[in-house]
């Protein structure tokens, strides 16, 4: 996966078993990123899945997006629609978490 083309977002259905509030399917299905809601409102990264890597499995004290993003984010889900303002949002989490979400998985599928 080339760097720096736009990224492919769909809004996935959370697989059970796994605790997440929501899942985006990234890239045409070479990521699955499940993501959480803290009591405060704000998302944050539970475990990102790349093909060719395996599962990375956020920790619990991975930064969380910007109380702007989460809203913006979260109300794109509530809809169902994932808007053109999802990629900047997610490459600056990806950028701002690269040194616990594997930092050569997120430049090989194009995230940062």
């Amino acid at each position: 996966m080339a760097c720096g083309g736009p990224i492919a977002i769909q809004i996935y259905p959370p697989m059970q078993g796994r605790a997440c509030r929501f899942c985006l399917c990234l890239q045409n299905g070479s990521v699955f990123a499940d993501f959480d809601v803290d009591p405060d409102g704000y998302v944050f990264a539970v475990r990102v899945s790349f093909d060719g890597y395996g599962a990375c499995r956020a920790p619990a004290d991975i930064a969380r997006m910007t109380a702007r993003d989460s809203a913006t984010l979260l109300a794109m889900i509530e809809e169902g629609v994932i808007e053109d303002v999802a990629e900047p949002i997610l490459r600056e989490y990806f950028r701002r978490t690269r040194d616990v979400i594997w930092n050569d998985a997120l430049e090989e599928h194009g995230l940062v």
